[in-house]
Parts: structure tokens; sequence; C-alpha cells
């Protein structure tokens, strides 16, 4: 899951409904995203608007996201 972005959407008050709906995602799009059900094939052009909505420059979220899938594999590796 990508806390991260769970967390900035909690601190703006919103829902993943309504963040979706203001990125121009479907709801169940953006669920699969914050979810980590998409996996890392997540478009710039969505990356862009999801952190337009949630206030995170894209800096940050690259930060972010890159330490979300160095867990994954640092977990991977550890479940091998």
């Amino acid at each position: 899951m990508r806390m991260f972005l769970v967390n900035a959407r909690e601190r703006k008050g919103y829902s993943q409904r309504r963040t979706a709906k203001e990125a121009g995602l479907s709801h169940q799009q953006y669920g699969r995203i914050e979810n980590g059900v998409s996996g890392s094939k997540i478009s710039f052009l969505t990356i862009g608007r999801i952190a337009k909505v949630l206030d995170i420059s894209l800096d940050e979220y690259h930060r972010y996201e890159k330490a979300y899938i160095d867990h994954l594999v640092v977990e991977h590796e550890r479940t091998s």
C-alpha cells in the first residue's frame, strides 16, 4: 500500500473517490494505485494529476515512490 498517498489524501480530508474525481481518474483506478495493485506501472501524466490534487511536489512523489518500490523489492527478497 502506498501509505504516502493515503497520508496525503487523509491530510486533505479527501476520500479515494474525491481524489480520483479531482485527478480525472476512476475510483477503481485510483484505488488500485493507492493499494499497490497497479505496481509501478503508472503514467507520468497520472502521477502528475495525483500529485497536484494532493499537493505533493513531483520530487516528493518520486522520493516516496522510490522508497515504496525499494520496500517491495526487499520484502520480495526476504520472502524468496
